[in-house]
């Protein structure tokens, strides 16, 4: 048995299971069908693909941490440079904007 996960239209993933989570999932549909919570438990299963589906991609392309959010606003605030828009998105990009930059924030920091 096995899901099939469509990703924009073009590229489709089987995602094998068990008899017994394909069993399971069926008496779950049922349950929330005969409840009226159909939507609940799409909405359920729609955030653990997602959080699942970030955990899959390539370390440079997970969001980055709040920690470096917080350490680039920093850099960005004291010495006056742009926080690049792509450096939000993904972690490898925040990395290089740190990377970057810290030598200069680190002395700036140590002259006060």
């Amino acid at each position: 048995m096995s899901l099939q996960l469509l990703l924009d239209d073009e590229w489709t993933i089987l995602i094998p299971t068990s008899d017994y989570i394909h069993e399971a999932w069926g008496v779950q549909h049922v349950r929330a069908s005969n409840a009226g919570r159909t939507f609940d438990l799409s909405h359920r299963l729609a955030e653990s693909f997602a959080a699942c589906l970030v955990e899959c991609l390539d370390p440079d392309l997970k969001p980055p941490t709040q920690a470096q959010i917080v350490y680039a606003t920093d850099i960005a605030r004291t010495l006056g440079v742009p926080l690049p828009l792509e450096a939000l998105r993904y972690r490898g990009d925040m990395a290089a904007f740190i990377e970057g930059h810290v030598e200069e924030f680190n002395a700036g920091r140590r002259k006060k």
